[in-house]
């Protein structure tokens, strides 16, 4: 299977399932053929006693980057003043972690960089497979890029900054999946926050409808408790009215570890590429 997608980013509201399906949807890729690498952030805040290092390691048997903020923020500034050890003083000087913690959105244009430099210079260009913040700090990512490029008209920022809108505007390059869960407040948040991401970047923004309950409990002639009965007859519904609004719905996993999860959803994320 091809994909000429090079960023596929996962959003929505917290405990949604975002972690889950971001890794089941690199895991499917990679069972596909793809060199599919999934990517998250540790923190999106500089403390006072920071230690912490990115990691790239395994998990799930799938290769997994996890960018430490500032350990990413002297990369991106060793490459600029070409010596680490002035990078790893800037980094630590209270000037730039009020910088760094105030300006709204610089930790993602700094987190950004990271990826785009991944995936133009990792082993064999990987797909890369954003596990991305809840919808709100989604939205204040995608809007960095364009912000900086307003505010520093020339250099190395400037240049930075353009080329990541180029990456984060083209549709033949990045993806959006906002990942929602069958409930009415749930959908509208979705929706809304779809709606927000539209005026932001013309890239593909699609729904996933998330551990549906209607869809995965086998079918058997006991009764259910009346709660339980309510919320699939109101998850069914949802997905009846809404079909068509959203790229995917997918049924609830009676399985008790991430990585059988997982496993069972593999099969149903081709609608993802």
């Amino acid at each position: 299977m091809g994909t000429t997608t090079k960023l596929y980013i996962f959003t929505g509201k917290g405990g949604v399932g975002k972690t889950t399906l971001a890794y089941s949807f690199t895991r499917y890729l990679r069972n596909a053929g793809v060199n599919a690498k999934y990517v998250t952030f540790k923190n999106q805040s500089l403390s006072e006693n920071h230690n912490d290092k990115s990691e790239d390691t395994t998990n799930f048997g799938v290769p997994t980057l996890i960018l430490d903020l500032e350990d990413s923020a002297k990369g991106y500034i060793e490459k600029k003043v070409k010596s680490g050890m002035i990078a790893g003083w800037i980094v630590k000087t209270p000037f730039f972690r009020a910088l760094i913690n105030m300006v709204p959105g610089f930790n993602y244009l700094i987190f950004l960089g990271k990826i785009l430099k991944e995936i133009k210079h990792g082993e064999n260009n990987p797909v890369m497979i954003l596990d991305a913040p809840a919808s709100g700090h989604a939205l204040t990512m995608m809007e960095a890029t364009q912000n900086f490029q307003q505010i520093f008209e020339s250099g190395a920022i400037f240049d930075d900054t353009k080329k990541m809108l180029a990456a984060l505007l083209d549709p033949a390059f990045t993806k959006i999946h906002i990942v929602t869960l069958p409930t009415l407040m749930s959908w509208h948040e979705a929706q809304d926050l779809k709606t927000e991401l539209i005026k932001r970047t013309p890239v593909e923004k699609t729904i996933v409808l998330n551990n549906c309950l209607c869809l995965g409990l086998p079918k058997t002639s006991e009764a259910l408790p009346k709660a339980l009965e309510q919320k699939i007859a109101n998850e069914q519904q949802l997905v009846d009215q809404m079909a068509g609004e959203f790229v995917l719905a997918l049924p609830h996993s009676l399985s008790q570890t991430d990585d059988k999860i997982q496993q069972d959803i593999l099969g149903s994320l081709e609608k993802l590429v």
